[in-house]
């Protein structure tokens, strides 16, 4: 009788500090993919400005963008989560180079290439100043989900600039 009285009080000890244990998923944990180019860092990641969003401005030309005025801007459709569209970025300040963009969801921690083909990076920045700004370079772009995202443009292996973004459902 003492031992199964015993058994029972240890099975209820270790139901109990089980019990106590977390499951949860620190959200301050970032995952980078194994294909990410290495100059990528976490560093970048909780860097973000989750409240300075994108908004429409006046290039001065006909075309209105989305972005970071007088840094990145986008002339381009809404993105919906699956759909390929084509994008054609703006820059202030360079006027060639390798482009870098990944694409973070606030919500899951998702780290994304945005680039539709499934690549981090393509050369292809070049100057000629169009639509007021010093360079451009089009892309077909593609995010896998909805939410709110942070999209890092890195030109020649240096961050750029960020930009956040709401990608709303179909």
């Amino acid at each position: 009788m003492k031992i199964k009285s015993l058994f029972i009080a240890l099975f209820i000890c270790l139901f109990v500090v089980s019990g106590c244990t977390s499951t949860t998923v620190n959200p301050n944990k970032i995952s980078l993919p194994e294909d990410i180019p290495n100059f990528v860092t976490e560093k970048d990641f909780k860097k973000i400005d989750w409240d300075r969003t994108t908004v429409a401005f006046d290039t001065g030309t006909s075309s209105d963008m989305v972005g970071n005025k007088n840094k990145l801007g986008i002339i381009g459709p809404e993105l919906k989560p699956n759909e390929v569209e084509k994008w054609l970025w703006h820059f202030w300040g360079i006027d060639q180079g390798k482009f870098t963009i990944v694409g973070y969801n606030q919500d899951t921690s998702t780290i994304s290439p945005v680039l539709s083909d499934g690549s981090w990076s393509r050369t292809g920045v070049s100057s000629g100043k169009i639509n007021g700004a010093d360079a451009s370079l089009p892309s077909n772009v593609e995010l896998p989900k909805a939410g709110k995202w942070a999209l890092l443009v890195y030109i020649d292996d240096q961050l750029f600039d960020t930009l956040v973004m709401d990608i709303k459902g179909k």
